[in-house]
C-alpha cells in the first residue's frame, strides 16, 4: 500500500451487506435520477434510491420520482428566498441577505432530511441534480458523501491555477476556447463553486461542426448528456458502491483534494472514462 493510501479517507457506504442508499437533490427532468434508477433496476441487491427532494414544485424529476415509487419533495426556495440574480443585482447587501435566507431554507431542509433518516434507516450518499447553491448545516452533514454532476472539464485551469469551466455556461465556453470535445465532471461538493476534489470524468464528445453559439452549444450538450452524463455518474457511484474512491490530504494545483482509485493517485479529474470504459 502506498503511503497517500495510507493516509486517505475512503469513501462509501457506511454498512456493509446492504444496498448503496441514495438521495437526490432534483431540479431538472431527472436524467441523473434515471440513471440511478436503472442503476436499482440492473442491481436492487446493491443500490437504491430512496428519496428524491427539490428546491421547487414544478419539476419533472419528481414525477419521475413518484412514477418509481420513490418519496419525492416538493420545495418553496423561491418563494423563501427569492432569485439569486435579482439579489446580485441589488448590491453586496442584498445578495448577502439571500445568502443568509438560502442558508436557512437548507438547514431546514437538512434538519427535514436528519429526521427521515431517523425513522427510515440512514443515505449513503446524495446525488445533486440542483440548480441551487448549498451551505450550512445540509453540506456539513453529508461532507464527502455528496456529488455533483458538471457539464464541464474541471480539469482544465486558467494561467492562475483556477478551475476554467465552472459556472452556468462551461459547455458554450469551452467550445469558444476552441476545445474539440466536452465531457462531464462529477466531484464531491464542498463549500467551494464547483471546486470540489474531481472524482470521475465522463467520455469526451466531440464538438465536430458546431460553432459557440447559443443553440449550438445546448445541442452539445444534449448529446453530452447522452454520452458523458450517464457514464460519468454511473461509473462513480458504482465505484462509491465498491469503496474504490478516496481523498488524499494533498492538493492539486486548485487546490482541490488529491483523488485516488483502487489505491491509486490519480491526476486532476480523477477517473478519465472514455468509450470503451464499463
Amino acid at each position: 500500500m502506498t503511503e497517500a493510501a495510507r493516509r486517505a479517507r475512503v469513501l462509501g457506504p457506511s454498512g456493509p451487506g446492504r444496498p448503496l442508499r441514495i438521495g437526490v437533490l432534483a431540479s431538472a427532468t431527472g436524467g441523473n435520477l434515471r440513471t440511478l434508477l436503472s442503476l436499482q433496476h440492473t442491481a436492487p441487491d446493491r443500490f437504491q434510491v430512496c428519496l428524491v427532494a427539490s428546491h421547487g414544485t414544478r419539476v419533472a424529476a419528481l414525477d419521475v420520482a413518484r412514477e418509481a415509487g420513490v418519496e419525492a419533495w416538493t420545495g418553496d426556495f423561491d418563494a423563501h428566498c427569492g432569485s439569486a440574480s435579482q439579489a446580485a443585482a441589488g448590491g453586496p447587501d442584498a445578495l448577502h441577505r439571500y445568502r443568509e435566507r438560502a442558508r436557512s431554507w437548507h438547514d431546514g431542509l437538512n434538519s427535514r432530511m436528519a429526521g427521515w433518516e431517523a425513522d427510515n434507516g440512514p443515505l449513503d450518499l446524495v446525488v445533486l441534480a440542483y440548480h441551487r447553491w448549498i451551505e450550512g448545516a445540509l453540506l456539513d452533514r453529508y461532507a464527502h458523501r455528496m456529488i455533483n454532476q458538471h457539464p464541464g472539464d474541471l480539469s482544465v485551469l486558467t494561467d492562475g491555477g483556477s478551475r476554467a469551466l465552472t459556472g452556468k455556461d462551461p459547455v458554450r465556453l469551452a467550445m469558444s476556447r476552441g476545445h474539440r470535445a466536452t465531457r462531464t465532471s462529477c466531484f464531491l461538493v464542498d463549500g467551494t463553486r464547483d471546486g470540489g476534489a474531481v472524482l470521475c470524468m465522463g467520455p469526451p464528445v466531440p464538438v465536430g461542426d458546431r460553432r459557440p453559439t447559443t443553440e449550438d452549444a445546448w445541442q452539445q450538450e444534449l448529446l453530452q448528456k447522452q454520452r458523458s452524463d450517464r457514464p460519468c455518474l454511473e461509473w462513480t457511484v458504482r465505484a462509491f458502491a465498491a469503496g474504490r474512491l478516496a481523498v488524499d490530504g494533498a492538493c492539486h494545483a486548485d487546490g482541490s483534494r488529491v483523488v485516488l482509485v483502487d489505491g491509486e493517485v490519480t491526476p486532476l479529474g480523477g477517473k478519465r472514462l472514455d468509450d470503451t470504459d464499463d
